[in-house]
C-alpha cells in the first residue's frame, strides 16, 4: 500500500465513486483489479458506499480543518467497507493525512 497526498487521495476517492455510479468515464487512477474489487461490492451497498465517500470528499475539499468530522466519517466508511481493497487504501491515506 502506498499512502497518497491529499489531492491524490481525493482523486482516488472520486474515481471509486465514479466506478460505483457506473460512470462511462475511463479511470485514470484505478487498476483493472481495483475496479473489479469495487464492482464486487453488493449492489445494495454500492450507493451507501458512494454516499459515505462523497461525504468524505466534501469534507476534505470544503472543510479540511474539521479533522474530527473527517475522522468520524472516515471511520464509519472504514468500519462498513474497509474490507474492499481500494477503499481500504484510500481511507488509510485519509487517516495518514489527519
Amino acid at each position: 500500500m502506498q499512502l497518497l497526498d491529499k489531492d491524490a487521495t481525493i482523486l482516488k476517492i472520486d474515481e471509486i465513486i465514479r466506478t460505483l455510479s457506473k460512470s462511462k468515464k475511463q479511470s485514470t487512477v484505478l487498476t483493472a483489479d481495483e475496479i473489479k474489487s469495487i464492482q464486487g461490492v453488493d449492489v445494495e451497498d454500492q450507493s451507501k458506499l458512494a454516499d459515505r465517500l462523497e461525504d468524505l470528499v466534501v469534507l476534505l475539499r470544503d472543510d479540511p480543518d474539521n479533522k474530527k468530522k473527517i475522522r468520524e466519517t472516515r471511520q464509519l466508511a472504514f468500519d462498513e467497507f474497509g474490507h474492499v481493497g481500494p477503499v481500504w487504501d484510500a481511507l488509510k491515506s485519509v487517516e495518514s493525512l489527519f
